[in-house]
């Protein structure tokens, strides 16, 4: 088979996915080729990760109309048997067979997309696109089922492939908790700030701890952040909450580091890879019980429930002056990120690759 991954994407949570993907099939299929497309920083600095692999530059930003007029061409002229698209990113001219992976449906939801209409519809487009797919990919049980609940498509052409979880590997820089003040406990979140993120109750749960806690946000918030800073200083607690923007590897590390507990309230995740690996960084995790956070975490996070600013504030509370319950957590929550390999999610990806060009 000739297979390509589009892999243009070089951060958030669906770049993490794409990279890990290719580095662990590059591990375990020598005998398959693979064409990535990678954006043009990748393009300079990725080298080929196997010698069946091969790169092409491919410069086209996601969701613009180049993406729909050059992608499909660059596509084509490598004769490809099948394209996977980690992302809703399929071009609607194309022609090849191709496999999509569905992370979750959150853009359907009006919260989600506040003020911001056209991106709902837009993505309503790139999901009917999906659909065309010959197997798709869901990354929990609870993405498949809900993609066959708003989608339509029969359960049987949509396999769970679980996400991975890596343990930090880099010299944490510690320099980042000096940069921003901190130097005491607090609770962590890193990622984006959607509104089914749920910060705003985050916020507010930290709010009624009183005691001095703090809470650190980190991560590209975009237009969201000024609303979260407003909340922060309505609750009383702007100088308890910390914006440190987006992070580096080695920010992160030194972050989980000084962590009390990683907080993950989120109304609405498709996997929830922050929290696992969290957890394989060896730090407590409190978890809303929605979404696929139960299915993923299993018995290795505090529950709260997030749409209860009283429920997450016990939560946090509880973690916070119970050591014990702390250690317990960390060792659960070691094993249970122990559990969710890039190795096997490649290995059953490349088995929906195999079942693709069978249908």
């Amino acid at each position: 088979m000739k297979i390509g991954i589009d892999a243009r994407n070089d951060g958030t949570g669906v770049g993490r996915y794409t990279f890990s993907l290719v580095r662990e099939l590059a591990g375990i299929d020598q005998e398959n080729e693979y064409v990535l497309f990678l954006n043009s920083k990748r393009f300079t600095t990725l080298p080929p990760p196997g010698p069946n692999f091969r790169t092409v530059e491919a410069a086209i930003p996601w969701f613009t109309v180049r993406e729909q007029l050059q992608l499909p061409r660059l596509v084509a002229r490598e004769r490809l048997d099948l394209v996977h698209y980690p992302h809703l990113t399929v071009p609607l001219l194309c022609r090849t067979p191709f496999v999509v992976t569905l992370h979750d449906l959150n853009y359907l939801d009006p919260e989600a997309t506040a003020r911001r209409a056209a991106l709902r519809a837009a993505y309503r487009l790139e999901l009917a696109k999906a659909r065309r797919a010959r197997r798709l990919i869901a990354v929990s049980e609870h993405t498949r089922d809900w993609v066959v609940r708003k989608l339509r498509v029969k359960r049987a052409r949509i396999t769970v492939t679980y996400e991975g979880a890596d343990t930090p590997l880099v010299e944490p820089d510690l320099g980042v908790l000096a940069r921003h003040g901190l130097d005491g406990a607090y609770f962590l979140y890193v990622g984006a700030a959607y509104p089914y993120k749920n910060l705003a109750r985050l916020i507010d749960a930290v709010a009624m701890l009183g005691g001095g806690h703090r809470l650190v946000l980190a991560g590209d918030h975009e237009e969201f952040g000024a609303p979260l800073r407003e909340r922060a200083a309505a609750a009383g607690v702007a100088g308890r909450v910390v914006f440190t923007g987006p992070v580096s590897e080695a920010e992160l590390a030194a972050l989980y580091r000084g962590a009390l507990a990683y907080a993950f309230v989120s109304l609405s995740e498709g996997f929830g890879l922050p929290g696992l690996e969290a957890m394989a960084a060896g730090v407590p995790v409190v978890a809303a019980r929605a979404g696929s956070l139960p299915e993923v975490y299993g018995d290795a996070a505090r529950y709260c429930d997030p749409l209860d600013a009283e429920s997450i504030a016990a939560a946090l509370a509880e973690v916070a002056s119970d050591e014990q319950l702390r250690t317990r957590l960390v060792a659960r929550g070691r094993q249970r990120a122990g559990e969710f390999t890039w190795r096997r999610t490649a290995e059953q990806t490349l088995a929906v690759y195999r079942e693709a060009l069978l249908h």
